[in-house]
């Protein structure tokens, strides 16, 4: 529940997931359910899958597993804008959570180690630390994807915050078939799924050189 707070203060209360830019690009609050459903399926899957890749090899100490696995999330994440976001997000996420779980040996030397910090596997080595198996790990990081867009579309839109929380009811079957298959995932860290979502992507581009924007992305 800490790791799916917005309030935890990691920088995630910053990003909404590419929602101005779709915003800026005409979107309305009738598109936001299926603007959360589409990331849901072309984003944050995939990194579910990552975090939980990363939860086994920091439960079983591997670090060296754990520096392939970054490598493998910055090859899955082509946006250079979106790429520097996540590595910032997770060097804000093991900042936070070494503070929170000071004595986990894993959770030190992956913060020392790691010179790229993509969040996902950041929060992988988080969730060990924290004693999440690998189904509630991929639960919250989906979970917390998509509420971080619901949370954005009350500062972007004229939405109220009842029907903001409403989305993410209406989400709760995706993220729970989702998080099941990132759980029951076992392949070799070249074989993790990528996920697909151009126009998240290229309005991220355009995004990152916008004057006047409320989140980073």
């Amino acid at each position: 529940m800490l790791l799916s707070d917005g309030r935890l203060p990691t920088g995630g209360y910053a990003h909404s997931g590419g929602l101005e830019a779709a915003v800026a690009a005409a979107a309305s609050v009738g598109d936001v359910p299926d603007f959360i459903a589409g990331r849901l399926e072309g984003v944050a899957r995939a990194e579910a899958a990552l975090a939980v890749a990363a939860r086994r090899a920091a439960a079983a100490g591997e670090l060296d597993e754990l520096i392939a696995l970054d490598a493998e999330a910055l090859a899955r994440c082509p946006s250079p804008p979106l790429r520097a976001a996540g590595r910032r997000l997770g060097s804000q996420l093991l900042r936070t959570a070494t503070t929170l779980w000071p004595r986990d040996a894993v959770l030190a030397a992956y913060r020392e180690r790691s010179g790229l910090t993509p969040r996902p596997v950041a929060f992988g080595v988080v969730a060990a630390a924290a004693g999440l198996d690998d189904l509630e790990a991929a639960s919250v990081y989906l979970y917390e994807d998509a509420a971080s867009v619901s949370a954005a579309a009350v500062r972007l839109l004229p939405v109220d915050g009842a029907d903001a929380a409403r989305w993410l009811l209406d989400a709760a079957p995706r993220i729970e078939s989702h998080a099941r298959a990132a759980a029951e995932l076992r392949v070799p860290a070249s074989e993790l799924p990528a996920g697909f979502a151009p126009l998240i992507e290229l309005g991220a581009l355009d995004h990152d050189n916008r004057e006047g924007k409320l989140f980073a992305t």
